[in-house]
Formats: C-alpha cells, structure tokens, sequence
C-alpha cells in the first residue's frame, strides 16, 4: 500500500484535484493507494468558509463579506467534504503528527506532493508542518512528486539543519518548479522537475467524476484566486465580444463590486463541469490553465506583472504560449480556434518524463 501525504482537505480545486490525479495515476499503474488523511485543527480552522472564530482581522473582514451567501458557501462546504469523502480514497483522520507516526509503518512507501508542502512559512501556509518532510522514523520507501517550497525557498537555507536530514532519508526527490530543482542541487540533493498530477490526466479520466452541467444557457467562466482588475476587465472584454454572461466562482470579499455574478455552490466536481461546458474561460490561475487545457477550451491566462513561471513553461512546451498574455493583447477570435490536435502529442512527450520518474521511484514495490 502507498501512502500519499498531501493537502487534500482544503476547500481549494487544485488542491482537491491534483491528490485524484496522483491517485488515479497511481492506480493506472497497478499500485494500491491511500491518501494520509492528515489534517490540524489549525488547518481546518484556517479552510472553513466562514472561520467560526477569527482571530485576525483578514478573517473578520471574511465573515462580513461572505454572510449574504452564507447558505449558498454551506452548499459548496458540503460538495467539497463530499468529494473528499467519496471520490478520494483515504484512511482515517489524524489531527497529530504522532498519530501518523504511529500509523506509517502501514505502507510500503509514503509520496508526498504535489503541493506546497515544504513552504513552512506560517504566514503563507496555514497547514505548513514538518510532518510533510516525514520527520518520524523511516519504515518504509519515501518519494516525493512535484513537491513544492513555494516563495519559502529563499527562507529554507536558514532552517536546512532542521529539515535537510529528513530530506536525505527520501530514496527519489522531484519537486515541481526549477527554484526548487536549483536550490536543493545547490545542498546536494538530487532531485527532478515533475508535471503537476493533474496535467498527467486526460479529460476522459475527469469525466469518471465530473458533475453534471450546471448553468443551461451558454457562459463564460472567470476563474482565479486572485481576482484582480485586470482578470475583470478581461472577462468584461470577451463578454461584450461573445454576447454571453460571465460567472465568477471564487467567493468574497476577492472582486466584491466588480458588477460580475457568482455562482458559489461548486466543489471540485462541479468546477470540472463549469470548464466542460464554458464557451471561454478567463483565469489568471495554474489550475484554471491546466484544465482549460486539458478540456481543449477557448480560454487566455492573464499576466499582471511578471508571469508565473509554471504556467510560463507549460503553455511553452505546449505550443499555447499566446494563450498567455497581458490583458490589452487579448485576441479573442484567435483563442476560439485554437487547434488542440499538436497539444495532444506535446502533452503525451512532456508527460512521459514525469511518468518515468514515478516508475523508477516506484519499481520493485
């Protein structure tokens, strides 16, 4: 059995994908997996759509913001606790690093990834922890798969005599940005560059779990945790020019009065269907990208400033850098035509490398 440790339980779409995919991968190959079903009291205080007691002056403002949807946000509470319940395959809960200590020998080997598990910073990471570094006694293989430092990698070298013998107890290491690559080849550790989990799957294998179509007339989809005046302005453009209504997803207070309606009731297997059946997709997300991909939608990746370098080395390898641009350089009429046909088989050579990796970390289990 594989143990996969990972940030599954936070009500975020990446996060909830990425563990399927890596699960789903792993059953295509023949292993049986689980994820570790691992998460603080900390961390389920931080994810919870209205906090139930804040602390900080963020999650007041949360709770303020969010009280008019406050039934349609218990609706999307329910559909991601569901997908975790019954679309991901887990074992039983652990609120302490000690309980899964006590539970590890149970594998034959433990993945972590793919996620910003090793961003410590308690700032950024509300479910940052040593535990994704399986700081407890090794019994058994240890991989990680597209693991990530986030932005805490230009913290790391300050606590690298905390977590750098932990590392050296992984058998194979692959993290999922070039930063990461550098800086742990610059302390000796060998270590690869991995795909995200989710670009590893084709659209088929997201239609076994995808709802069913949520809005009957035809949309546009704006997506993007960060909902800025430039993603705004760019769903409002392809609106005017594709005579359709925009639906943003994301809750408040991010774009309170941007004039744009949401639609708030959406889990993970809900935000499949949304891309599905979307006319266009606006995002300024990795995730939204991907899937946006990986469904063969029209749809453009707005930049605002310097453009995020994993989205930047997807669409390049892709052939869809156009896709991602500024918002005055939007070319509506040529995201409709896109031809997907060369993006297959570009897809199918940059995901090979990645599912090497998993096959020699893995072989002989």
């Amino acid at each position: 059995m594989i143990g996969i440790l990972t940030y599954h339980t936070g009500y975020n779409y990446g996060a909830s994908l990425q563990a399927f995919a890596l699960q789903t991968v792993l059953r295509k190959m023949g292993y049986d997996s689980e994820i570790v079903n691992f998460e603080t009291k900390r961390f389920k205080a931080s994810r919870e759509m209205i906090t139930p007691k804040p602390t900080r002056l963020k999650e007041v403002i949360k709770i303020v913001t969010r009280i008019p949807y406050w039934c349609t946000l218990q609706k999307r509470q329910k559909m991601f606790d569901d997908y975790t319940q019954n679309i991901l395959k887990t074992s039983p809960l652990y609120r302490t690093e000690k309980e899964v200590g006590e539970h590890a020998a149970d594998y034959d080997c433990i993945i972590c990834g793919s996620d910003q598990i090793w961003n410590l910073s308690q700032d950024d990471a509300p479910a940052a922890n040593p535990l994704f570094f399986l700081n407890f006694p090794k019994h058994q293989r240890r991989i990680s798969y597209a693991a990530s430092f986030g932005k805490w990698v230009k913290e790391a070298p300050k606590y690298e005599d905390v977590f750098l013998p932990w590392l050296k107890q992984f058998d194979a290491i692959s993290v999922r940005e070039q930063s990461g690559v550098d800086y742990l080849n610059s302390i000796g550790i060998d270590c690869e560059i991995s795909l995200d989990p989710t670009v590893l799957l084709d659209k088929e294998d997201y239609d076994s779990i995808c709802a069913d179509r949520l809005i009957k007339e035809k949309y546009i989809l704006m997506f993007g945790w960060t909902t800025n005046q430039d993603l705004i302005d760019t769903a409002k453009k392809v609106s005017r020019e594709l005579h359709l209504p925009v639906y943003n997803i994301v809750p408040p207070p991010r774009a309170m009065f941007c004039g744009i309606p949401r639609k708030l009731d959406v889990g993970p297997r809900e935000f499949l269907s949304m891309i599905k059946h979307a006319e266009f997709v606006v995002t300024n997300s990795f995730h939204g990208t991907a899937f946006s991909t990986t469904f063969e939608k029209p749809y453009v990746s707005i930049v605002t400033g310097k453009a995020d370098t994993r989205m930047e080395s997807l669409l390049a390898q892709l052939g869809l850098s156009d896709h991602l641009v500024s918002k005055d350089k939007v070319d509506v009429e040529a995201m409709m035509l896109t031809d997907f046909s060369s993006v297959r088989e570009k897809k199918a050579a940059l995901r090979k490398t990645s599912l090497d990796y998993l096959k020699r970390s893995l072989q002989g289990l």
